[in-house]
C-alpha cells in the first residue's frame, strides 16, 4: 500500500515554513462524491515521531466540505522513500476543511476533477442512448 511513492508523479502545491506539500493527480480516486487523494508532506524538520515525511491517503466530501485520512504511514527519509517507520490504515473522523488552506486547494481540484468525471460519464451514456456522438467526443 505504502509503496506508492515510488512511482507516484507528485506535484507542490504548497511549500510553507513548516514543509512542502505534495499530491498525485494521476491517483486520485472518483468514488461518487468522496474522490481519494494521495498527498505526501516532506517536513523542513523531524517530527517527535522520527518522520521527516508523511504519506497519506486523505478522503474528500465535496459536499459537505470536510476530510478524513483513510491510511498514513512516515517516513525517516524525505519525500517517502525507505521502509515507513510507522504505518495507520484505520479510517479517521471527519474534519471539517476550513478555506485558505492547502486541504482546501486540495478538496477543490479533486471534486473539480469529480464534477468533470461525472459530466464526461452523462455525455458519454447519453450518447450511448441516443446513437449520436457530441462534437467534443469526435
Amino acid at each position: 500500500m505504502f509503496a506508492h511513492s515510488t512511482f507516484a508523479e507528485w506535484q507542490i502545491i504548497d511549500d510553507n515554513f513548516l514543509a512542502k506539500v505534495y499530491y498525485d493527480p494521476n491517483k486520485m480516486k472518483k468514488s461518487t462524491s468522496y474522490p481519494e487523494v494521495w498527498q505526501m508532506t516532506d517536513l523542513k524538520s523531524r517530527a517527535e515521531s522520527g518522520a521527516i515525511s508523511r504519506l497519506i491517503l486523505v478522503q474528500y466530501d465535496c459536499v459537505d466540505k470536510r476530510r478524513r485520512t483513510l491510511a498514513s504511514a512516515g517516513y525517516y527519509q524525505h519525500m517517502a522513500q525507505g521502509k515507513p517507520i510507522f504505518t495507520d490504515v484505520s479510517q479517521g473522523v471527519w474534519h471539517p476543511v476550513l478555506k485558505d488552506t492547502v486541504m482546501n486547494t486540495i478538496l477543490e481540484m479533486a471534486c473539480a476533477r469529480e464534477e468533470a468525471g461525472n459530466a464526461e460519464e452523462k455525455t458519454s451514456k447519453k450518447s450511448t442512448e441516443t446513437g449520436k456522438t457530441s462534437e467534443t467526443e469526435k
